[in-house]
């Protein structure tokens, strides 16, 4: 399997062994080694060392071994759909697009080549992580497509996430202005919260209940979209979501548990969903408003806390 992939900026200036397992941890350090001296990786269609400096915006090609597709939730559903537009209940453990192995396991592949009927024009809107399960929007049209992204781009598209963390914020309502960027030297790509260098981000929350002593469900309204933005506000503030790994691990406890992370309750991901979009249709002008249920490990998970606490 031929696999291509683009440097981000964040990976500028590393050899080509770091940038490979850094960044696709999938396969193991010393399998991508091996890789790299069978001659199966190449750089602007030349063979190269595993010491040599990739660039941001190199095009790093793989010739991958055959392998069994990797498991992943299927168990998508279509909240709504005209002849426009597609929006998808994405469950938890679901890629929205290709990514590695993930080439055929990925909810565009499957909606495009494998749904009965298919939908082989469709494109993202916009996109989730693999773990945060709710609402993602695709258009069937190249007009719609980009009228659509320009509104995700511009903030006038109202998203509604719901998420779990951990202990009680104070206030119980507010908003988080904090700018956010890439964590320079980290061994795991992530974001953070960067005053001299990140971009304006601005996230406001509101309590709906409080679950026990430990957690609390909220609403959260982000006024922009930048990369993991729920995910690293919360965390800057004390608050992270319940089971995400990521922001609550340093590197190397990541690296050892990225595979199975220790489960939160009965949560094995990041307890967030997008639950709620309104946007102008592009077609018609008209205003739309998707809604996706919450999903089912996140309901478990705070029926499990009101009941331990008789909340």
């Amino acid at each position: 399997m031929n696999v291509a992939s683009k440097v981000p900026a964040t990976f500028h200036g590393v050899c080509l062994l770091d940038y490979l397992a850094r960044r696709f941890t999938y396969l193991a350090r010393e399998e991508w080694q091996e890789l790299i001296m069978a001659g199966k990786i190449s750089c602007a269609g030349e063979n190269c060392a595993a010491t040599q400096i990739v660039q941001q915006g190199d095009v790093i090609r793989c010739e991958l071994p055959a392998h069994e597709p990797p498991a992943v939730n299927l168990d998508y559903s279509i909240v709504f759909e005209d002849e426009w537009l597609l929006a998808i209940n994405k469950p938890p453990g679901l890629r929205v697009h290709s990514s590695g192995k993930f080439v055929n396991a990925n909810l565009v592949y499957h909606l495009r080549h494998v749904h009965q009927p298919a939908y082989p024009s469709v494109n993202l809107v916009n996109r989730l992580d693999a773990d945060t399960s709710g609402l993602v929007l695709l258009a069937k049209e190249k007009a719609v497509l980009g009228a659509l992204m320009r509104q995700f781009a511009e903030g006038t598209v109202d998203k509604r996430y719901l998420a779990v963390v951990t202990g009680h914020p104070v206030p119980a309502q507010g908003s988080i202005d904090l700018p956010i960027g890439p964590v320079k030297g980290a061994r795991v790509p992530r974001f953070g919260i960067n005053t001299v260098a990140g971009k304006p981000a601005v996230t406001h929350y509101q309590t709906i209940r409080c679950l026990g002593d430990n957690f609390t469900l909220l609403e959260l309204h982000p006024e922009t979209g930048r990369t993991h933005q729920l995910r690293v506000h919360l965390a800057a503030i004390g608050h992270p979501i319940a089971g995400d790994a990521l922001y609550t691990m340093n590197d190397a406890d990541y690296l050892t548990h990225r595979h199975n992370p220790p489960p939160v309750g009965s949560l094995q991901r990041q307890a967030l969903h997008s639950h709620q979009l309104q946007f102008l249709h592009p077609a018609n002008n008209t205003l739309i408003t998707l809604n996706a249920p919450l999903a089912a490990d996140i309901k478990s998970f705070i029926e499990e806390y009101t009941d331990k606490t008789g909340a």
